[in-house]
Order: C-alpha cells, then sequence, then structure tokens
C-alpha cells in the first residue's frame, strides 16, 4: 500500500482537491491509475494499490514506454467526469502573485514574457482545440510500473482543460520532438507549438515562484 498525504502547498494555484479523489477512483476504473484503497473523509489522505516501478531515466526511455504512456493519456482524455475545469490565466495570475511577493521580484526575463504568453493563451484557447480530462502533470515521476506496464499517479493537478497542453507536457517532459507528437496525436501543429512554449513558461513561473527568495532568479 501507498500513503498519499496531501498538503495544501501540493496543490495547483486556484485548484481545489475535493475531485481528486473520484477522478483517481475513475481511472482506477479504466486500469489507468492504480486502485485506491481508503480516502479520508476529510481528504487529508489517500492510501492506493502500491505498484512496484521500474522505469528507465528520462534519457533511457524506450519506444515501448512512450507508447505506453501515450496510450494512458489518451484514455485519460476519454473519461467522462463532471469535474472542474482549469482557468490557465487563473492558473499563470496565481503563480504572479505569489512572484511578486517575494523580496527579490520582478522576474526580469519572465516579465518581458508575461504579456506575450497572456497573447497566446488567448490564442491557444481560441484555437478550437479538444478539451476533456487532463492529468496536467505527466512527468516521468508519475508513472509508475515498468516499460510493459504502465500506470498513471498524482492526481491533484486533474482537471477539464486542453487536451493539447497534456501532450505539450509529455513533449517536454519526456523530451519527444514536437513532430512525433503531431504524427501521433493529431494535434494540430500550430496549437502544439504554443502549447508547449505556454507550458515551459508556466514551468519557469512555477520555479520562480517556490524558489527561495533569497535566491537569484
Amino acid at each position: 500500500m501507498v500513503l498519499r498525504l496531501n498538503g495544501a502547498e501540493s496543490v495547483l494555484p486556484g485548484a481545489k482537491r475535493c475531485k481528486e479523489h473520484i477522478i483517481w477512483q475513475a481511472a482506477s476504473v479504466q486500469g489507468i491509475a492504480p486502485p485506491l484503497l481508503y480516502v479520508d473523509e476529510g481528504i487529508q489522505f489517500l492510501i492506493s494499490t502500491f505498484i512496484p516501478s521500474d522505469l528507465p531515466s528520462k534519457r533511457g526511455l524506450n519506444r515501448v514506454c512512450i507508447k505506453h504512456a501515450y496510450d494512458l493519456l489518451e484514455r485519460c482524455h476519454q473519461i467522462n467526469l463532471d469535474v472542474p475545469s482549469i482557468d490557465y490565466f487563473e492558473h499563470i495570475e496565481k503563480y504572479w502573485q505569489m512572484i511578486d511577493s517575494k523580496a527579490n521580484s520582478p522576474c526580469p526575463g519572465l516579465v518581458a514574457q508575461r504579456d506575450q504568453m497572456q497573447s497566446l493563451l488567448k490564442e491557444l484557447g481560441q484555437g478550437g482545440g479538444e478539451t476533456g480530462l487532463c492529468h496536467h502533470d505527466p512527468v516521468v515521476e508519475n508513472f509508475v510500473g515498468d516499460c510493459e506496464r504502465l500506470y498513471l499517479i498524482d492526481w491533484e493537478y486533474a482537471a477539464n482543460g486542453l487536451l493539447v497542453m497534456d501532450y505539450a507536457a509529455l513533449a517536454v517532459e519526456w523530451d519527444l520532438d514536437e513532430r512525433e507528437i503531431v504524427k501521433r496525436t493529431g494535434m494540430n501543429p500550430e496549437l502544439t507549438t504554443m502549447a508547449i512554449s505556454l507550458y515551459r513558461y508556466m514551468c519557469k513561473l512555477w520555479e520562480a515562484a517556490t524558489k527561495d527568495s533569497n535566491e537569484a532568479i
């Protein structure tokens, strides 16, 4: 068994945890996530089935592993649940509030991109991309098992959102070629490029928001 303790600091800015166990349970029914064994009434902790993990490092991931990662995300996107939608604008603004509260704020490099990324996000939202249940955090560490059978864990960021954002995250976190993402998913190439740029930007915001204020950014 695996005990998962939930802390407020692990939730995306502006997000709520009330639907996490519902999403996780639905994903486990579909064989996407390890089964949940117990959910605390106050959702302060979760207990799930332990899945031994024997994944190689990012550089050692093979084509079988990558295919399974795609498959898991695709199956996640097909789950039909009544869950909140992520507001990417609010998410970014919350990060900026955290950054602006630091002694060393502002961050010149990020400030220079701020208006551009807001315009890009608006364009991305108006681009007609498909929406559905997204995991939103498909880093290599959130996949457990081995290259023959993978599961996705850590569903606290999951919400309805733009499917292309999940694939953008996969591209960045798994070092996948953008053209491969487009070919494998059928996503619009321009939307994919924009989503990858936006994801990289949000990663930099997260680093700046969570970095010790005494460190140079």
